[in-house]
């Protein structure tokens, strides 16, 4: 059980891309954190529910983002999470509602059919999170570096892209073929990370 939990979370996370560019001066604050937060238990993972989304579930996903920075980085770390754990009962619907329809949905999910998840993520694999970086950002897409931690201290960052699809954040998963490496560890966090600290 644990290991396929494994598989699964690292089947989602080589699903997600991430490409890197500033802001401009005049861009929107990319450094503006989400507000009135709290935190609510998916799958043994602590996630966000801000003032900037989501707002609600709806037949079984996580939507209504707010369009704006925080809106897109909150969508790209409740979605990615979401995939990577959400059980057999669940994950067709997350898929549905929070990523971008594509060639990269249809292979993720075929790949999912072949693994089992039934309960909570183990809390030695669950990650923590510990903030987010937004690289790039327009009207249309983002692109949100999510900083995590693990119970052994280890960290890790995951780069991840969200589109504006149907008025709301979605992730955008790449091409099958891409070669991009969408999860690194790292030894120290970078010193320009929004903080949004789950509890331990």
């Amino acid at each position: 059980m644990r290991s396929r939990a494994v598989r699964v979370v690292g089947a989602a996370l080589v699903a997600v891309a991430g490409c890197g560019a500033g802001e401009s001066a005049n861009g929107p604050d990319l450094a503006a954190a989400p507000t009135q937060v709290r935190w609510q238990d998916f799958q043994g993972v602590d996630l966000p529910r801000t003032a900037q989304g989501p707002a609600s579930v709806t037949d079984g996903a996580a939507v209504d983002f707010e369009h704006s920075p925080p809106g897109a980085a909150v969508a790209a770390i409740t979605h990615t999470v979401r995939l990577s754990v959400a059980a057999d009962s669940q994950w067709p619907k997350v898929v549905a509602g929070e990523v971008v329809p594509g060639p990269a949905r249809d292979e993720w999910s075929v790949n999912r059919l072949q693994l089992s998840i039934t309960g909570p993520a183990a809390a030695e694999y669950a990650p923590r999170l510990l903030g987010y970086r937004i690289t790039d950002y327009s009207d249309s897409r983002g692109t949100v570096e999510v900083y995590t931690e693990y119970s052994d201290g280890s960290k890790a960052v995951n780069h991840t892209t969200v589109e504006w699809f149907q008025q709301d954040w979605r992730l955008r998963l790449p091409d099958p073929e891409s070669t991009a490496r969408p999860v690194e560890a790292i030894d120290e966090l970078p010193d320009d990370i929004v903080t949004l600290e789950a509890p331990k």
